[in-house]
């Protein structure tokens, strides 16, 4: 904490403050000392006293319109902190979801290609296959019909699972861009002290 506060309106308000009551005080203890101040010594301790108050007033009244200016301060930076918190994780939602979109292009892209390719091999097999068994080498067409079978229920089930492991891996993805979202703004405010305090 400096020394120094930062209004130079308030330290003035202060200095004012304080040397009111300095003068005060001198004038009451030098008011007292030049009269009979046996006699009337309740009226000069009930005028110190009420100076006294009106300075605490005065200070009070001043502390409270610098600490209602740096809450003022500190909830118009936090507020344009969340904001540039909050429009930050928009980009990188934004940008997530690009990249998204671009791996599922790509996945389809390669997903076509590749099931073409294992189509036409799958394809090509079963032919052979049907025109060994057509052919009379039956046990040979058998056993190339059951290759290319198991070959395509192999690359079906893997391109099922591939799928699976992607929609997980973005549902992931997905929570993760969720918990970027900021709580409701809550505003706090300093608690006034009680009297007593």
């Amino acid at each position: 904490m400096s020394i120094i506060p930062h209004s130079l309106g308030s330290l003035i308000r202060f200095l004012i403050g304080i040397f009111l009551l300095q003068g005060v005080t001198a004038l009451l203890v030098y008011t007292a000392l030049s009269t009979d101040w046996q006699t009337t010594w309740p009226l000069f301790a009930l005028l110190g006293g009420a100076v006294g108050v009106l300075v605490a007033l005065w200070f009070n009244t001043i502390a409270d319109a610098y600490r209602h200016r740096a809450t003022s301060r500190l909830s118009e930076r936090f507020s344009k902190e969340r904001e540039k918190i909050r429009v930050k994780a928009e980009q990188q939602r934004a940008k997530a979801g690009r990249s998204q979109e671009r791996l599922a292009a790509k996945a389809r892209r390669s997903s076509w290609g590749a099931s073409l390719k294992t189509g036409a091999v799958v394809g090509g097999t079963v032919g052979i296959g049907i025109t060994m068994m057509l052919t009379q080498f039956v046990t040979l067409g058998l056993v190339t019909l059951s290759a290319a079978g198991g070959a395509a229920l192999g690359y079906g089930v893997r391109a099922r699972q591939q799928r699976a492991i992607d929609n997980r891996r973005l549902a992931a993805e997905a929570r993760e861009l969720q918990t970027l979202e900021t709580a409701p703004e809550r505003r706090v405010l300093p608690r006034r002290r009680a009297a007593g305090d």
